[in-house]
């Protein structure tokens, strides 16, 4: 099998793992605060896909949320993995997670997977080849006016409410659009946006498990993503992320926020 057929036999075992879980209260854990949680869950996941990924292709590098980098033997490939994105939810609601499996070569991105695990639907997308939803083609929306917008943040407290240099050029961007919403997890709803069903994105902080799988669905969609200062988003480190419909709009989104 290549990469992408690995990718879709690992991510769809571990989906069923997770709908069948029974999560109980001694397997939550805090990172760093109650708002920053990790399971049993997230490591077991983590675990699986890894060993999966080195069973097949041992001599690609994996970066994961869990675990410290796996060095490459040599290869070029790296994977960036995401077990439970959305813990938050996966432990309050379980829904509204997802499993992300991006796979890129060098700065070159090969396809990514997000996996809605709760609703068993399934984005994804190869590099040049579109972007989907189990079968069905995606389109970004056709929205260029920032009044007609629908904003998605997966924090609303660390956009909104925590103090950062551009918390009231964002307060002002949220009285702009149309409305603002707040799924929790940052790849579905980058995929949202890829869906058309959202029109752009921003968070302040995010790590390339939480992205880089999300991203090649958005721009194979039609839209484009960067840092929230315009720049390209970086693919190795963790950054802010603006995510929008159409790469023509970033100046206007960014004079906005």
């Amino acid at each position: 099998m290549d990469r992408f057929d690995v990718a879709l036999e690992m991510i769809t075992a571990a989906g069923a793992v997770l709908r069948q879980c029974h999560l109980k209260q001694t397997e939550i854990g805090q990172k760093t605060g109650p708002q920053d949680l990790v399971t049993f869950w997230d490591r077991k996941i983590e675990r699986q896909l890894r060993s999966a990924i080195q069973a097949a292709f041992p001599q690609d590098s994996i970066v994961g949320e869990e675990y410290p980098p796996e060095e490459s033997c040599g290869g070029s490939v790296t994977w960036y993995l995401d077990p439970i994105d959305g813990t938050t939810n996966f432990v309050n609601q379980h829904r509204n997670y997802a499993i992300s499996v991006g796979c890129w070569e060098g700065g070159t991105p090969l396809f990514g997977l997000v996996l809605d695990v709760e609703r068993q639907e399934l984005y994804w997308a190869k590099h040049g080849g579109g972007a989907w939803q189990d079968d069905r083609p995606l389109q970004v929306s056709p929205c260029r006016e920032i009044a007609e917008m629908l904003l998605t943040t997966p924090g609303i407290q660390y956009t909104f409410l925590e103090p950062h240099p551009r918390q009231q050029q964002l307060l002002r961007l949220a009285q702009n659009v149309r409305a603002v919403r707040s799924l929790g997890s940052v790849a579905l709803e980058l995929c949202e946006v890829a869906a058309g069903r959202a029109d752009a994105f921003v968070t302040m902080r995010s790590s390339p498990w939480d992205h880089n799988a999300a991203r090649i669905i958005l721009e194979e969609a039609g839209g484009a993503i960067f840092t929230m200062e315009g720049a390209p988003l970086p693919l190795n480190q963790k950054s802010t992320v603006l995510g929008l419909n159409h790469a023509d709009l970033k100046d206007q989104f960014l004079r906005e926020a």
